[in-house]
Protein backbone atom coordinates (compact mmCIF):
# COMPACT_ATOMS: atom_id res chain seq x y z
CA UNK A 1 0.00 0.00 0.00
CA UNK A 2 1.00 3.74 -0.80
CA UNK A 3 -1.28 6.27 1.01
CA UNK A 4 -1.28 9.58 -0.38
CA UNK A 5 0.13 12.70 2.04
CA UNK A 6 -1.80 16.01 2.00
CA UNK A 7 -5.57 14.41 1.15
CA UNK A 8 -8.59 15.77 3.03
CA UNK A 9 -8.27 14.29 6.97
CA UNK A 10 -12.29 13.96 6.71
CA UNK A 11 -12.34 12.20 3.48
CA UNK A 12 -11.84 9.01 4.90
CA UNK A 13 -14.89 8.91 6.34
CA UNK A 14 -16.92 8.53 2.52
CA UNK A 15 -16.33 5.14 3.21
CA UNK A 16 -17.45 4.75 6.91
CA UNK A 17 -20.41 2.14 5.92
CA UNK A 18 -17.57 -0.27 4.37
CA UNK A 19 -15.44 0.36 7.42
CA UNK A 20 -18.23 -0.14 9.72
CA UNK A 21 -19.02 -3.62 8.03
CA UNK A 22 -15.42 -4.67 8.50
CA UNK A 23 -15.32 -3.32 12.74
CA UNK A 24 -17.95 -5.13 13.02
CA UNK A 25 -16.86 -8.33 11.02
CA UNK A 26 -14.40 -7.83 13.52
CA UNK A 27 -16.56 -7.81 16.72
CA UNK A 28 -18.60 -10.77 15.42
CA UNK A 29 -15.75 -13.35 15.66
CA UNK A 30 -14.21 -11.96 18.87
CA UNK A 31 -12.96 -15.87 19.70
CA UNK A 32 -10.81 -16.12 16.64
CA UNK A 33 -9.65 -12.24 17.45
CA UNK A 34 -7.94 -13.36 20.58
CA UNK A 35 -5.64 -16.38 19.64
CA UNK A 36 -2.94 -13.72 18.37
CA UNK A 37 -0.26 -14.91 20.71
CA UNK A 38 2.19 -12.31 19.83
CA UNK A 39 -0.24 -9.68 21.06
CA UNK A 40 0.41 -11.31 24.64
CA UNK A 41 3.31 -9.43 25.75
CA UNK A 42 2.80 -6.46 24.15
CA UNK A 43 4.54 -3.75 26.62
CA UNK A 44 3.39 0.01 26.53
CA UNK A 45 3.58 2.93 29.41
CA UNK A 46 -0.05 3.80 28.61
CA UNK A 47 -2.30 3.27 31.33
CA UNK A 48 -5.49 0.95 30.24
CA UNK A 49 -8.90 0.53 31.85
CA UNK A 50 -12.51 -0.55 31.18
CA UNK A 51 -11.03 -3.75 31.64
CA UNK A 52 -9.17 -3.18 28.43
CA UNK A 53 -5.45 -4.20 28.01
CA UNK A 54 -2.84 -3.17 25.44
CA UNK A 55 -3.24 -7.24 24.36
CA UNK A 56 -7.20 -6.40 23.27
CA UNK A 57 -6.36 -3.72 21.14
CA UNK A 58 -3.75 -4.88 19.60
CA UNK A 59 -5.41 -8.50 18.63
CA UNK A 60 -8.44 -6.03 17.19
CA UNK A 61 -6.14 -3.85 15.36
CA UNK A 62 -4.42 -6.79 13.47
CA UNK A 63 -7.20 -8.71 13.06
CA UNK A 64 -9.49 -5.66 11.45
CA UNK A 65 -5.71 -4.69 9.65
CA UNK A 66 -6.25 -8.29 7.89
CA UNK A 67 -9.86 -7.98 7.14
CA UNK A 68 -8.74 -5.64 4.08
CA UNK A 69 -7.47 -8.09 2.29
CA UNK A 70 -10.32 -10.93 3.21
CA UNK A 71 -13.15 -8.70 2.14
CA UNK A 72 -11.62 -5.82 -0.03
CA UNK A 73 -14.03 -3.19 -0.92
CA UNK A 74 -14.07 -3.85 -4.82
CA UNK A 75 -11.77 -0.92 -5.99
CA UNK A 76 -8.54 -2.44 -4.74
CA UNK A 77 -6.60 -5.48 -6.61
CA UNK A 78 -5.70 -8.54 -4.91
CA UNK A 79 -2.05 -7.90 -4.40
CA UNK A 80 -2.61 -4.47 -2.90
CA UNK A 81 -5.94 -4.54 -0.96
CA UNK A 82 -5.53 -1.26 0.80
CA UNK A 83 -7.19 1.59 -1.06
CA UNK A 84 -5.91 5.26 -1.23
CA UNK A 85 -8.12 6.33 2.21
CA UNK A 86 -7.38 3.19 4.41
CA UNK A 87 -4.84 3.83 6.43
CA UNK A 88 -6.66 7.11 7.66
CA UNK A 89 -9.01 5.20 8.85
CA UNK A 90 -6.57 2.67 10.84
CA UNK A 91 -5.22 5.57 12.07
CA UNK A 92 -8.86 7.33 13.14
CA UNK A 93 -9.79 3.69 14.54
CA UNK A 94 -6.47 3.50 16.82
CA UNK A 95 -6.59 6.81 17.73
CA UNK A 96 -10.50 6.61 19.02
CA UNK A 97 -9.99 3.00 21.04
CA UNK A 98 -7.05 4.18 22.46
CA UNK A 99 -8.46 7.60 23.91
CA UNK A 100 -11.55 5.47 25.07
CA UNK A 101 -9.39 3.15 26.93
CA UNK A 102 -6.75 5.26 28.12
CA UNK A 103 -6.77 7.43 31.43
CA UNK A 104 -5.24 10.69 31.27
CA UNK A 105 -5.26 10.78 27.73
CA UNK A 106 -1.39 10.28 27.56
CA UNK A 107 -2.20 8.36 24.07
CA UNK A 108 0.72 6.97 22.08
CA UNK A 109 -0.31 5.90 18.59
CA UNK A 110 3.63 5.42 16.96
CA UNK A 111 4.56 3.53 19.67
CA UNK A 112 2.06 1.30 20.06
CA UNK A 113 2.18 0.73 16.72
CA UNK A 114 5.58 0.59 16.70
CA UNK A 115 5.84 -2.42 19.66
CA UNK A 116 2.94 -4.48 17.54
CA UNK A 117 4.51 -4.03 14.66
CA UNK A 118 7.90 -5.51 15.92
CA UNK A 119 6.39 -8.44 17.52
CA UNK A 120 5.23 -9.54 13.99
CA UNK A 121 6.84 -7.43 11.21
CA UNK A 122 5.91 -10.20 8.45
CA UNK A 123 1.75 -9.12 9.11
CA UNK A 124 2.45 -5.67 8.44
CA UNK A 125 4.29 -6.82 4.88
CA UNK A 126 1.45 -5.15 2.81
CA UNK A 127 1.94 -1.80 4.33
CA UNK A 128 5.75 -0.48 4.04
CA UNK A 129 4.86 2.89 5.17
CA UNK A 130 1.47 2.69 7.65
CA UNK A 131 3.77 4.26 10.20
CA UNK A 132 4.17 7.60 8.58
CA UNK A 133 0.29 7.88 8.68
CA UNK A 134 -0.71 6.81 12.43
CA UNK A 135 -0.06 9.83 14.36
CA UNK A 136 -2.13 11.48 17.36
CA UNK A 137 -5.23 13.09 16.28
CA UNK A 138 -6.38 16.28 18.44
CA UNK A 139 -9.33 15.59 20.19
CA UNK A 140 -11.33 18.27 18.58
CA UNK A 141 -10.79 16.92 15.09
CA UNK A 142 -11.04 13.25 16.39
CA UNK A 143 -14.80 14.67 17.19
CA UNK A 144 -15.20 15.97 13.99
CA UNK A 145 -14.53 12.61 12.58
CA UNK A 146 -17.08 10.74 14.80
CA UNK A 147 -19.43 12.48 13.63
CA UNK A 148 -18.83 12.76 9.73
CA UNK A 149 -18.02 8.65 10.15
CA UNK A 150 -21.73 8.26 11.58
CA UNK A 151 -23.49 10.21 8.85
CA UNK A 152 -21.72 9.13 5.79
CA UNK A 153 -22.72 5.01 7.36
CA UNK A 154 -26.47 6.47 8.14
CA UNK A 155 -26.54 8.41 4.68
CA UNK A 156 -25.93 4.47 2.85
CA UNK A 157 -27.64 2.54 5.13
CA UNK A 158 -31.02 4.99 4.37
CA UNK A 159 -30.03 5.18 0.32
CA UNK A 160 -29.86 1.28 0.45
CA UNK A 161 -33.41 1.43 2.19
CA UNK A 162 -34.47 3.74 -0.39
CA UNK A 163 -33.53 1.57 -3.42
CA UNK A 164 -35.19 -1.60 -2.09
CA UNK A 165 -38.06 -1.05 -3.91
CA UNK A 166 -40.26 -4.23 -3.29
CA UNK A 167 -41.42 -5.97 -0.24
CA UNK A 168 -42.95 -9.54 0.32
CA UNK A 169 -45.65 -7.98 2.80
CA UNK A 170 -46.52 -5.19 5.22
CA UNK A 171 -44.66 -6.56 7.55
CA UNK A 172 -41.57 -6.17 5.74
CA UNK A 173 -42.29 -2.78 5.11
CA UNK A 174 -43.16 -1.73 8.39
CA UNK A 175 -39.47 -3.12 9.67
CA UNK A 176 -37.79 -1.18 6.84
CA UNK A 177 -39.12 1.57 7.62
CA UNK A 178 -38.48 1.61 11.41
CA UNK A 179 -34.99 0.76 10.60
CA UNK A 180 -35.31 3.84 8.38
CA UNK A 181 -36.52 6.26 11.17
CA UNK A 182 -33.89 5.54 13.62
CA UNK A 183 -31.40 5.98 10.90
CA UNK A 184 -32.94 9.36 9.75
CA UNK A 185 -33.55 9.91 13.13
CA UNK A 186 -29.43 9.57 13.83
CA UNK A 187 -28.81 11.19 10.73
CA UNK A 188 -30.79 14.65 11.65
CA UNK A 189 -29.83 14.54 15.03
CA UNK A 190 -25.46 14.29 14.12
CA UNK A 191 -25.90 16.58 11.52
CA UNK A 192 -27.12 19.25 13.75
CA UNK A 193 -24.68 18.21 16.00
CA UNK A 194 -21.85 18.73 13.80
CA UNK A 195 -22.79 21.70 12.15
CA UNK A 196 -22.73 23.18 15.63
CA UNK A 197 -19.24 22.74 16.16
CA UNK A 198 -18.40 24.60 13.01
CA UNK A 199 -17.06 27.51 15.04
CA UNK A 200 -14.32 29.98 13.65
CA UNK A 201 -11.59 27.61 13.10
CA UNK A 202 -13.30 24.55 12.15
CA UNK A 203 -13.61 25.29 7.76
CA UNK A 204 -12.17 22.28 6.28
CA UNK A 205 -14.81 20.50 8.81
CA UNK A 206 -17.55 22.62 7.44
CA UNK A 207 -15.85 21.86 4.00
CA UNK A 208 -16.69 18.12 4.39
CA UNK A 209 -20.04 18.46 5.92
CA UNK A 210 -20.93 20.82 2.71
CA UNK A 211 -19.35 17.85 0.64
CA UNK A 212 -21.45 15.39 2.86
CA UNK A 213 -25.41 17.44 2.26
CA UNK A 214 -24.34 17.95 -1.55
CA UNK A 215 -23.37 14.24 -1.80
CA UNK A 216 -26.86 12.86 0.06
CA UNK A 217 -29.28 15.18 0.36
CA UNK A 218 -31.31 12.85 -1.89
CA UNK A 219 -32.12 11.18 1.06
CA UNK A 220 -34.31 14.16 2.17
CA UNK A 221 -36.24 14.22 -1.21
CA UNK A 222 -39.58 13.14 -1.69
CA UNK A 223 -39.68 9.79 -3.06
CA UNK A 224 -41.73 9.35 -6.22
CA UNK A 225 -42.44 5.54 -5.14
CA UNK A 226 -45.05 6.09 -2.47
CA UNK A 227 -44.78 2.23 -0.97
CA UNK A 228 -40.89 3.38 -0.19
CA UNK A 229 -40.19 2.45 3.50
CA UNK A 230 -38.85 5.97 4.10
CA UNK A 231 -40.48 9.24 4.57
CA UNK A 232 -38.37 12.38 4.40
CA UNK A 233 -40.34 14.44 6.22
CA UNK A 234 -39.02 12.85 9.34
CA UNK A 235 -35.71 15.13 8.51
CA UNK A 236 -35.72 18.50 10.66
CA UNK A 237 -32.16 19.60 10.13
CA UNK A 238 -31.03 18.01 7.10
CA UNK A 239 -29.71 19.67 5.05
CA UNK A 240 -31.33 22.89 5.75
CA UNK A 241 -29.43 23.41 8.64
CA UNK A 242 -26.62 25.69 9.15
CA UNK A 243 -25.72 27.71 12.03
CA UNK A 244 -22.25 29.19 11.16
CA UNK A 245 -23.47 32.53 8.82
CA UNK A 246 -25.46 33.72 11.77
CA UNK A 247 -22.89 32.53 14.63
CA UNK A 248 -20.44 34.52 12.32
CA UNK A 249 -22.33 37.42 12.07
CA UNK A 250 -22.82 37.25 15.48
CA UNK A 251 -19.08 37.55 16.24
CA UNK A 252 -18.29 40.27 13.89
CA UNK A 253 -21.02 42.40 16.34
CA UNK A 254 -19.67 41.62 19.57
CA UNK A 255 -16.26 42.60 18.15
CA UNK A 256 -17.33 45.60 16.84
CA UNK A 257 -19.10 46.81 20.02
CA UNK A 258 -15.96 45.61 22.09
CA UNK A 259 -13.80 47.67 19.83
CA UNK A 260 -16.44 50.61 19.83
CA UNK A 261 -16.95 50.35 23.73
CA UNK A 262 -12.67 50.94 24.04
CA UNK A 263 -12.69 54.15 22.21
CA UNK A 264 -15.65 55.10 23.77
CA UNK A 265 -13.45 55.15 27.17
CA UNK A 266 -10.38 55.82 25.17
CA UNK A 267 -11.32 59.23 23.02
CA UNK A 268 -12.06 61.02 26.37
CA UNK A 269 -8.24 60.84 27.65
CA UNK A 270 -6.91 61.03 24.62
CA UNK A 271 -8.20 64.53 24.17
CA UNK A 272 -8.02 65.89 27.95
Amino acid sequence: MSCKKGIDKYMFCTNSNYYETLVQYVKGISSDVKKDEKCNDVKTSMTFFNNVQAKDICEEFKFLYKSFSTYPDGKTVKNDPFSYYDCYFLNYWLNDKLRENVSNDSIMVEEFYEEIKNKDKNFFSKTNDLEAYLHVIDPTVLENMKLLYKLYDNAVNIMSIINTQNYTDEEEKNKYHKSCSEYTNECDKKYKEAMDRCFNSNDDFYNALKNFKDGYKKISEPNSNESNACNPREFLFFPEYDPVPEKEKRIMTIKISSTLSVLSLALPLIYK
